[in-house]
């Protein structure tokens, strides 16, 4: 049975409840929209398996912090960064 992989917009609450909860963490010191713009901007700039690391990474850096301003300012460090990544001597096309 197939199941459609394409989650919209609107589960995001519920699934990172969901999965907040199963990892024992606090759902409501997710930024969504901040980590779904990291991962957009290291996706478009730099490759698309890249994005599903840096938001790792994102959260690794902020782990045990529930303060906004600092995902949001690591987010805008990262963000900076890919932007950055194809302006650098022989940088390969984003894949």
């Amino acid at each position: 049975m197939s199941k459609n992989t394409h989650l919209p917009p609107e589960a995001l609450d519920e699934w990172l409840a969901a999965a907040a909860a199963e990892l024992g963490l606090a759902a409501d010191s997710v930024q969504i929209g901040t980590v779904l713009d990291v991962a957009r901007d290291v996706a478009h700039n730099v490759a698309r398996p890249a994005a599903p690391l840096s938001t790792f990474l994102l959260g690794a850096a902020v782990a045990g912090s529930s303060d906004p301003e600092a995902l949001q300012s690591l987010a805008e460090r990262l963000t900076r960064l890919a932007l950055a990544w194809d302006e650098r001597e022989g940088a390969a096309d984003p894949v």
